[in-house]
């Protein structure tokens, strides 16, 4: 599977260990610019907004529309991983909206997604993606 087809496609299967690694990727990611964005401007311009670790700018950045356009795209981008986790548990991509059930939905996703193994072989969503 290609890197497009891993973060921007809704078809296939992933395992655990991508989808960990994804969420640890964007973990870095978000921590990068949440500190570049923050840290430099705090230090560059001197201060803190209402007490808190952004400045002005920052502030500025995340009310634009190119930060929603971002937003929108690692949005668009976890959804297609959880849902392709979803096949590889032989589940409809439409179990993702069981977060919406509180405390219980987002535990169940964890469990479910991040810790209990795929189906063993081929299921109704393609071949298994550890190669089995």
């Amino acid at each position: 599977m290609s890197l497009m087809s891993f973060l921007f496609s809704f078809q296939g299967r992933v395992r655990r260990l991508h989808l960990w690694l994804f969420f640890l990727a964007l973990s870095v990611v978000y921590g990068g610019l949440f500190w570049q964005f923050g840290h430099v401007l705090h230090v560059h311009h001197g201060g803190w907004v209402g007490g808190g670790y952004m400045s002005d700018e920052w502030l500025w950045f995340a009310r634009s529309p190119v930060f929603d356009a971002l937003a929108l795209i690692a949005v668009w981008m976890k959804l297609a991983v959880i849902v392709k986790r979803w096949h590889d548990r032989d589940k409809s991509g439409w179990w993702v909206l069981i977060v919406l059930i509180p405390v219980i939905g987002w535990l169940w996703q964890l469990i479910e997604c991040g810790f209990l193994d795929g189906t063993q072989g081929p299921n109704k969503y393609g071949p298994s993606p550890k190669g089995l």
